[in-house]
């Protein structure tokens, strides 16, 4: 579930059919009763706090709570909970958080744990859902982690569980409250979501929340599964065809390998190599505070890398045959999972579409403090996935930023001494192993055969209940199996089961995030950590998932860590190389589960790719390859520690925001002005075209063929009308001409420049689609897959290498043209070159932008970007009434959506996706936009949150976040000192025992 899977992208749109009888088009949503003073309140007034200057709105008497809490709604919505001890803290953030985003906490758990079908079971997919995340087994994992943490004597362990309860309690208070009539909600609500069968919230279910986020960020055995289905079967129709034959096959002979280009399109690093190999600074990916070695120290490591520097590379074993049977019954156990839902939850909820930026600026270059900027890209569904919260316990815990709801803490924000963000960094975490089955020798049952002796495979069952809302009708129990050593074996699924395994092979999957993990251990730490050096201790606890976590200090220092488990294999599972060994092995193909390319422990956090106040002064990150490993095309070609090379992953975004924000910040630098939060803000926000930069002067030299040189492109535009021709000079010119600016250009009375620039957009993006499609389309074909379910990320490489890099094709150039084969379409006798495809495919997309499907016939001056890009916010569940903004908004121009700047690969990430024709933000983008700026001393945030805080149509916080600061790009600050809460605040409650 990455960025990288080859299955489709896009989530699917509209209506899902028959997901709950009576029901369908309903969202969940969170609506208070009317907010009177002093509802709820009792004999004797509340105690004094620290808010008591805002208008009392709320005194809340609970039974059962013998604490006190204080808590101020400022203008923006968030809620800042003031409390003298953790579990009156934790108590009053659980029933705050409750109460603005319950639904959305529910449904969240239920995919962690797999009950979604006890409310959706109607639906398919929601069942099959929840049959793949059974199989992680995370909520049995958290329950053995929660008893691990009560049992534990260590204070902070007591201290969390203190706070895990205390949240809990809170959620369920506000239930009880919600039955018993201080709060009423909504008959769209009630529609959906049944506090009369809400289960009690616990403890576990943050644990499972967090299991399940860390999950969404790093599972990737659904592109080994796509990517050895892709390699394999290519190199069998092309690498194996038989040039007297099939010569038009043979001569793409190399086509598995250009597929899979690891190369990234901007080749810039976060550091130039890994850390700690030519010298040991003593720093490691969880710890900055270590002496640094003496020299003796650094001569002893040069010579142990020396010694297994020359080892021969093992050979031993070949990359198995896997049957595409095997591999594709495999892959769907992946899919209900990733498309359930209108935002394509989990996968959609959480996962990053190839997206997230952060970076950090040290003092050097920031006015002799630090700033951090960090921008997550997830779904964008309403309610936001991030919940914007503040925590105080004075002169313990002083925390604000935004977390997602259900989980109690801070995930991206500030304590006002240290700030952090992070973004997902890609470690290749999970391997799956091809298991050969036999019956068991020596009892009943089945074993894999394992460096050459049986094993018996571990059985166990889940009862899934099937319902409507909590309303169970049926129930399911299937079995699972599961491979001791390596994981469970993963299940064919369909016709709302788990189809019994009939074959002697299976794949199994080995995963990091299967062990029990204390994720809210990092979440307390990092939360409560005083400097950088602090933040890196943190680290410890933050095994499981794969995240480049950047931070700055009120003292000026920044840091970066992608610290986690990363597996180190046997040596053999890094022989593959595209040129000289084929068919070796390596960690994102299936391996062999016979013991051959096994797990040897985890990679020292040395190597991890970490650093602290480097000497360039700041640090970018944006899910790019963080240390250059992949930039000569073979990941494996890398230093050699203990007989195998440093391997983090072969497959990262393709860079190209990582080398804008490099560039923008380098421009700064070296104009010599101290960097500002607002100059922070406005990279943050640039949607200059990254690809089109690239594809721009590519373009003219094809546009300048129209003009003769190339035999082919003259023969094509004689069969044209003179005015398609015609119109495929003024596209021409328009690209050239563009200033790269993405601009929607729909409202008001936008500028000729803007004019001209929002058209070039829209030509250039339709022109990607149709250009993947005619270069590429016909060899994928061969496949028997389509070029349009193969992640972009790889097809955007390929597609620009062919016109950029013709050279590095391993499947040569047609002797016909001197350009690459591929771009030779396999349908047609004639061979054509790239200049031909590229011109051709422009007036393919010149032809839709005038045909009924965009702009009917209209001049090209009106193809205005912002009429095909709009961005609409939709609930977890469809009902177009809570859309924001709604299909009947009071603004005309907004009832197709939010027109919007950018595309899949700006820094200001806005998916659309070449893959298809519907140029809608596909529901994806940042899903917090936050500045933080230690130049005050204190460290502060602004921020920026898609829809609102408050999941209610009737409140002002439903959506005033998106209009008045998400969508104008600008950032709101968040309050942090109490009379700057008071100042901001419009309304207090008080939460206290009755």
């Amino acid at each position: 579930m990455t960025s990288f899977a080859f299955g489709p992208q896009r989530s699917i749109d509209g209506p899902r059919a028959a997901l709950v009888a009576g029901v369908i088009g309903i969202a969940l949503a969170a609506v208070p009763a009317g907010c009177g003073d002093g509802g709820g309140g009792g004999a004797g007034g509340p105690p004094a706090g620290p808010y008591d200057d805002l208008s009392l709105t709320r005194d809340l008497q609970i039974d059962g709570f013998d604490g006190t809490a204080h808590v101020a709604r400022d203008r923006f919505g968030v809620a800042h909970v003031y409390a003298e001890s953790i579990r009156d803290l934790y108590f009053a953030t659980g029933y705050v958080m409750a109460h603005d985003r319950l639904p959305q906490m529910d449904i969240l758990r239920r995919f962690g744990a797999g009950t979604v079908a006890e409310l959706f079971g109607i639906d398919d997919d929601a069942l099959e859902s929840d049959f793949e995340m059974r199989m992680h087994r995370f909520r049995p994992l958290s329950e053995m982690a929660w008893a691990e943490l009560q049992a534990s004597t260590d204070p902070r362990d007591r201290d969390i569980v203190e706070a895990l309860t205390a949240f809990a309690d809170g959620v369920n208070a506000y239930n009880a409250d919600v039955l018993a009539g201080v709060w009423q909600l909504d008959d769209r609500i009630l529609a959906v979501f049944d506090p009369e069968r809400f289960a009690p919230w616990s403890p576990v279910d943050s644990l499972v929340l967090g299991k399940f986020q860390a999950f969404a960020l790093s599972y990737t055995a659904d592109f080994v599964l796509d990517a050895t289905d892709v390699y394999q079967t290519a190199r069998d129709v092309f690498d194996g065809a038989d040039p007297a034959t099939a010569p038009d096959l043979a001569a793409r002979a190399g086509f598995a390998a250009d597929l899979l280009r690891f190369i990234p399109i901007d080749r810039v690093s976060t550091i130039d190599g890994f850390p700690n190999v030519d010298r040991d600074t003593g720093s490691r990916s969880n710890s900055i505070g270590a002496s640094r070695r003496g020299s003796a120290a650094g001569r002893l490591l040069r010579r142990a890398l020396a010694a297994t520097a020359d080892l021969p590379a093992p050979r031993r074993a070949t990359r198995p045959r896997v049957p595409r049977a095997l591999l594709r019954a495999a892959s769907r156990t992946h899919r209900p999972a990733k498309h359930f839902g209108p935002n394509g939850l989990p996968d959609g909820l959480l996962v990053p579409h190839s997206g997230s930026n952060n970076w950090v600026v040290g003092p050097d270059h920031a006015a002799g403090s630090a700033l951090l900027a960090g921008d997550p890209h997830l779904s964008l569904p309403n309610p936001s996935v991030f919940y914007p919260i503040h925590m105080v316990i004075p002169g313990v815990l002083d925390v604000e930023g935004g977390t997602f709801p259900g989980i109690p803490g801070v995930l991206h924000g500030t304590n006002g001494k240290v700030a952090w963000a992070s973004t997902v960094v890609f470690h290749d975490v999970n391997d799956v192993y091809l298991e050969q089955i036999e019956p068991c020798d020596d009892g009943p049952g089945d074993c894999v055969r394992f460096n050459g002796d049986q094993v018996p495979i571990e059985t166990w069952t889940e009862t899934f209940r099937i319902g409507s809302l909590g309303t169970i009708f049926d129930t399911v129990t299937v079995d699972y199996e599961r491979v001791p050593h390596h994981g469970p074996i993963l299940p064919t699924i369909g016709d709302r089961t788990v189809i019994p395994r009939d074959t002697d092979q299976a794949l199994s999957v080995r995963y990091t995030g299967h062990d029990v993990t204390f994720e809210i251990r990092f979440l307390w730490d990092l939360n409560r950590a005083d400097t950088v050096a602090d933040a890196f201790s943190a680290l410890t606890e933050f095994r499981y998932g794969g995240q480049n976590w950047v931070f700055i200090d009120a003292d000026g220092n920044i840091g970066w860590s992608t610290h986690a488990d990363v597996p180190l294999r046997d040596p053999n599972a890094y022989t593959w190389n595209a040129d000289d060994a084929p068919d070796g092995l390596a960690p994102f193909f299936v391996l062999p589960g016979d013991g051959a390319a096994e797990w040897q422990g985890m990679m020292d956090p040395r190597y991890l790719p970490h650093a602290y106040n480097p000497p360039a002064g700041y640090l970018v990150t944006a899910n790019s390859d963080p240390v250059g490993a992949t930039f000569d095309g073979d990941p494996f070609n890398q230093p050699i520690v203990d007989g195998r090379p440093l391997y983090l992953s072969a497959f990262y975004a393709p860079g190209l925001r990582t080398g804008r924000i490099d560039r923008l910040l380098r421009q700064r630098i070296d104009a010599g002005t101290a960097m500002t939060a607002e100059d922070m803000a406005a990279i943050q926000t640039d949607s200059d075209s990254t690809l089109g930069a690239r594809f721009q002067p590519l373009l003219a030299t094809a546009a300048a063929a129209v003009d003769g040189g190339d035999a082919g492109v003259t023969a094509w535009l004689a069969t044209l009308p003179a005015d398609r021709v015609s119109r495929l000079r003024d596209a021409a010119a328009r690209l050239e001409a563009w200033t790269l600016r993405t601009v929607p250009a729909v409202t008001g009375t936008p500028p000729q420049a803007d004019i001209d620039d929002s058209v070039a957009t829209t030509i250039f993006n339709v022109w990607g689609h149709f250009f993947v499609g005619a270069a590429l389309g016909d060899e994928v074909a061969r496949l028997d897959w389509d070029i349009y379910k193969i992640n972009e990320n790889l097809t955007i490489r390929v597609a620009l290498a062919l016109l950029e890099e013709p050279d590095t094709f391993r499947s040569g150039l047609a002797a016909e043209t001197g350009q690459p084969v591929l771009c030779d379409d396999l349908d047609t006798p004639e061979v054509e070159s790239c200049t031909l495809i590229a011109l051709q495919s422009l007036d393919r997309a010149l032809e839709w932008l005038r045909g009924t499907d965009a702009f009917d016939g209209a001049p090209m001056d009106s193809w205005r970007w912002g009429a095909l890009h709009t961005l609409t916010l939709e609930p977890l569940f469809p009902n177009n009434e809570l859309n924001i903004p709604p299909p009947n908004d009071p603004d005309p121009a907004l009832r197709r959506g939010y027109p919007r700047a950018g595309d899949n690969f700006v820094i200001n990430r806005a998916d659309c996706t070449w893959t298809d024709l519907d140029f809608r933000q596909d529901g994806a983008g940042p899903a917090q936009r936050m500045i933080a700026d230690a130049t005050g001393g204190s460290i502060r945030i602004r921020l920026a949150v898609p829809g609102g805080t408050i999941y209610d149509p009737t409140s002002p916080h439903f959506r005033d976040l998106m209009d008045t600061y998400y969508i104008p790009n600008a950032y709101f600050s968040v309050p942090f000192a109490t009379d700057e809460i008071v100042q901001e605040g419009e309304q207090r409650w008080v939460i206290r025992g009755r």
